[in-house]
């Protein structure tokens, strides 16, 4: 029986001693857990990695939360980041899809005091640099692209970032990106005109009142030396900064309602236009110009005629088209078109002068007029002299009585005083002009019969013409006017339209 209880006793030591082992050892796991915050008292002796692992630990560092800065009455406000865009390639400024693309190093710098390192390793003096490794602790701004198309970081194996920190805790983060953007063109001035394409840079999480974005005080926007553009010459370059409201109207930043800081810069760009002026303007006159040949040939000249005018018209349509078919279709009218839409005017007026001086040759009638110069000739021309129908049919009509009336007293022995009238041309001056005259035939005048007659003429008529052109002469009178009358034209509008791009 005490053999028992002496068992009994010792296990329940046992038991005891394990329990107390037990409480011991949780119990030093919960002070090493207290205490897992490393030390940074050795900074300098550490490497860069071990460093950043100290210093980003989660007792110290929480890379989702934003670093605070404190402002001048100590309170904590948003932390300030600023950005600098250095542009190495800017090219395929496309008319047609209405974007461009840009290639350059974006380089954004912040502060953040929990990264400081200054103080615990005073020794060190050179800024701390990673890449991917140390990008991946860190919390970074989320900066994008408001008006990309699609964008890119560049790289070979890994992706061009690279990171920095110095020892007073200042980040740089610098990415190479390529990006196609959309440029919202105006083509009323095209080719004479002057584009302006904006880059938008805006904060994607992170309202105002936890970042904001400002530009660089020296050298915010600055360009490769060596930079060159094909079509289009850099003229300048403009920066901003604004306030982008996101809402419920405005759903710029998905689901997250509030202002978001926004930086923008905008380079102005102009066309150079010696391309189209040797490969348009140029050929362009010159066809112009080979369509008034025509009015050097005859009007019956039709085959001769009808094909220069066409072939002229075709080819300026064909060289037309050549140079709009990279251009966006918009719905207002271009330089390029009033351009085009004149000049085929003048190739489309040789056509129609032939056509006209053409019928005109084919006419049978001579042309009256009461003097040879421009207003008559045109105004005989081109309005129909109604009155002057109607008095010859009047003229006729009455000779045709008088005649009745001749014959009706010769048959009854009438009187002795028979009045006959007789309308009758009369030649006037050098036979050039010709008039409508009566001639009046009375009973005293001495005929056959024995009776007499008496010629007396009555006075013309005012509507008298002193001369007279053939449709071949008003067809090359036609003619030789629009040889001055077309280029002149021409060079009044050609006056006009280049003032009008270079001088408003």
């Amino acid at each position: 029986m005490s053999h028992i209880i002496a068992n009994i006793g010792l296990l329940v030591a046992l038991c005891s001693i394990c329990v107390t082992g037990a409480v011991n050892k949780y119990s030093f796991l919960d002070t090493d857990t207290s205490s897992t915050c490393p030390s940074l008292d050795d900074a300098n002796l550490l490497t860069h990695s071990q460093l950043i692992a100290r210093l980003t630990n989660s007792c110290r560092y929480d890379s989702l939360d934003p670093p605070t800065a404190l402002t001048d009455d100590g309170q904590e406000g948003p932390v300030d980041v600023y950005a600098r865009f250095y542009i190495n390639v800017l090219k395929n400024l496309d008319s047609s899809d209405l974007q461009f693309s840009v290639q350059g190093l974006l380089q954004l710098r912040y502060f953040d005091s929990r990264l400081a390192f200054a103080q615990y390793a005073p020794n060190r003096k050179q800024a701390i640099v990673g890449e991917a490794s140390l990008r991946d602790v860190l919390w970074l701004p989320h900066i994008f692209l408001a008006n990309e198309q699609s964008s890119s970081v560049m790289g070979i194996n890994d992706q061009d970032v690279l990171t920095t920190i110095s020892p007073d805790g200042m980040v740089i983060i610098s990415a190479r990106i390529q990006a196609t953007l959309y440029c919202w063109m105006n083509f009323r001035n095209f080719p004479f005109d002057e584009q302006s394409c904006t880059t938008v840079l805006e904060s994607w999480m992170y309202n105002t009142s936890l970042l904001q974005l400002h530009w660089e005080p020296e050298n915010a926007v600055s360009f490769d030396t060596q930079l060159q553009l094909t079509e289009y010459d850099l003229l300048n370059s403009t920066y901003n900064e604004s306030i982008r409201i996101s809402d419920a109207f405005s759903m710029t930043h998905g689901a997250l309602v509030g202002n978001y800081s926004t930086l923008s810069f905008t380079v102005v760009l102009t066309r150079e236009v010696g391309y189209y002026v040797m490969d348009y303007f140029l050929p362009s006159i010159m066809i112009v110009a080979i369509s008034w040949v025509s009015f050097w040939l005859q009007a019956d000249q039709t085959p001769a005629r009808t094909t220069l005018g066409c072939t002229t018209l075709l080819s300026f349509i064909t060289l037309s088209q050549s140079q709009e078919k990279n251009l966006s279709k918009v719905s207002y009218i271009t330089m390029s078109e009033v351009w085009f839409l004149v000049c085929t005017f003048f190739i489309f007026g040789s056509l129609v002068e032939f056509a006209f001086v053409n019928t005109i040759w084919r006419r049978n009638n001579n042309l009256e007029l009461k003097k040879r110069t421009t207003k008559y000739i045109v105004k005989s021309t081109f309005v129909p002299n109604l009155k002057r129908a109607k008095q010859r049919s009047f003229n006729r009509s009455q000779s045709s009585l008088s005649s009745c009336s001749l014959d009706k007293s010769a048959t009854n022995g009438g009187s002795n005083n028979t009045v006959i009238t007789i309308e009758t041309p009369i030649i006037i001056a050098d036979g050039l002009s010709r008039g409508n005259s009566s001639l009046s035939l009375n009973d005293n005048a001495t005929t056959d019969g024995g009776s007499t007659m008496q010629l007396t003429q009555t006075p013309p008529r005012s509507n008298q013409t002193f001369a007279t052109m053939t449709p071949k002469e008003v067809s090359l009178w036609i003619d030789r006017k629009m040889r001055f009358v077309f280029p002149l034209a021409f060079i009044v509008f050609n006056a006009l339209f280049w003032t009008l791009v270079y001088c408003l």
